[in-house]
């Protein structure tokens, strides 16, 4: 029996393999892969996020109750990268082993470092419907900076300190130190943009039958995320930290869109001049990627 830990990253078609995943547990099932069920979440965050690692035991003995002593325990949990750096994962590890797991194999999902930390600078912008959210107001340049000098970003919200990763090729060589398992790096585009459906190629190695989601299922519920303007993720930012709701206050002082505008333009001159010190800093990322071959070699059965 064997257990395959999808740790994300954020922003690589995560949340959409998960509900995949979740929508087809039974079919995966069928393929001797056990994705947890997780009090109707589609993702197994709740289960990562807890201070101990005794729930994993009792997902082993389910995986060989129902997927059978050949079948594979699937977790995938985005929010293992906030902990890649520190002794979380060899805990679970050693207790995946301990719980008669024969192997363990880690896989991460790359993303072009610039076009990544774009996509992640929208998501901390946004607030929902909350406009007074704890959260830090970021500016793109000056964080694009502390990135490139130290390859990781932390902020923090009302439930994590939250860790980013984007030196790809130095947090490969350090969990391979660290790690008994495998660790697999999939491209992004190999993960969501070249399959009919996110993680198809991870599922095919993992079932059976070689099947992908696709493959389980003519009915997949995946979304594409529509890309956010640079000028309402600006807008975003300022109404937050004014506290200003554009919902329930009709009249918007001047200042709320002499503000964007300021923020609006500091934004382009400043996306310039991080990608191209993106493209020297991180270049070389591409070296943390297992070919699509290797990979199915890797995990396949």
């Amino acid at each position: 029996m064997r257990a395959v830990i999808h740790a994300g990253l954020h922003k690589t078609g995560t949340s959409s393999f998960q509900r995949c995943c979740y929508d087809l547990r039974e079919e995966l099932l069928q393929q001797k892969i056990h994705y947890p069920h997780v009090e109707g979440l589609a993702h197994h965050n709740r289960l990562v996020d807890q201070a101990d690692v005794d729930w994993l035991t009792p997902l082993v003995d389910t995986t060989r109750r129902t997927a059978g002593e050949e079948g594979c325990l699937l977790i995938s949990a985005e929010n293992l990268e906030y902990v890649l750096h520190t002794d979380r994962l060899e805990w679970i590890e050693k207790t995946l082993l301990q719980a008669g797991i024969s192997d363990v194999a880690w896989v991460l999902c790359f993303r072009e470092p610039f076009s990544a930390y774009r996509s992640l600078y929208a998501q901390l912008s946004y607030s929902g419907r909350n406009y007074r959210v704890a959260r830090a107001v970021l500016e793109f340049e000056a964080t694009g900076h502390l990135i490139a000098a130290k390859g990781t970003f932390s902020t923090q919200n009302r439930c994590h300190l939250q860790r980013f990763h984007f030196n790809y090729p130095f947090l490969i060589n350090d969990l391979k130190q660290r790690l008994q398992g495998s660790i697999v790096g999939v491209d992004f585009n190999d993960f969501t943009k070249r399959a009919k459906a996110p993680g198809d190629l991870l599922i095919r190695a993992l079932s059976a039958d070689g099947k992908g989601l696709s493959d389980l299922s003519d009915n997949i519920s995946t979304h594409t995320n529509r890309s956010t303007t640079a000028e309402q993720i600006e807008r975003n930012y300022v109404h937050r930290f004014f506290a200003f709701d554009p919902t329930k206050q009709k009249n918007k002082p001047e200042y709320i869109d002499q503000a964007i505008q300021a923020r609006l333009k500091s934004r382009r001159k400043g996306e310039r001049r991080i990608k191209r010190l993106f493209e020297t800093k991180l270049a070389g990322w591409e070296q943390a990627i297992t070919p699509a071959e290797e990979l199915l070699r890797l995990l396949r059965r």
